[in-house]
């Protein structure tokens, strides 16, 4: 797996990680957001889309578990899974049909899934301390 490092105590620097990755993230792929609570992760899925050009609102989905959109043929999910008590709650939400291979899942807290999510293929780890925010991505592409 390749790992990068980014630092993106702005978020410009952000927004510009998020763009770069909006090329190379494709249907199917299923992209771990993993980090504590304010660490950019719903900021991150939102530059993202907005990239991929998704335009109105994108709602953090903290209470509805999950938020889909669609850009042309493209399908993205964006799933929040800190309120989940067990992950076999996911086969509530019909995890099956958002795992059909042509959505993009971005998945915040996906701990909180563990042994229903599968792998993933993108494992983005937010981290933060006093002098900076960083951001590493690591792909199995």
């Amino acid at each position: 797996m390749n790992a990068v490092v980014h630092e993106v105590s702005e978020l410009a620097q952000l927004k510009a990680v998020a763009a770069q990755l909006k090329n190379q993230i494709q249907a199917g792929d299923v992209v771990y957001l993993v980090g504590d609570l304010g660490a950019g992760k719903t900021t991150f899925t939102q530059f993202f889309l907005q990239a991929c050009g998704v335009t109105g609102a994108i709602k953090s989905p903290t209470y509805t578990l999950y938020e889909t959109y669609m850009v042309q043929d493209k399908h993205y999910v964006h799933m929040d899974l800190y309120r989940l008590t067990d992950p076999e709650e996911l086969y509530f939400i019909g995890i099956e049909d958002l795992l059909d291979g042509n959505n993009v899942l971005l998945v915040e807290w996906p701990n909180k899934g563990a042994g229903v999510m599968p792998e993933p293929d993108w494992l983005l780890e937010f981290t933060q301390n006093k002098q900076a925010r960083n951001l590493k991505i690591t792909s199995k592409h």
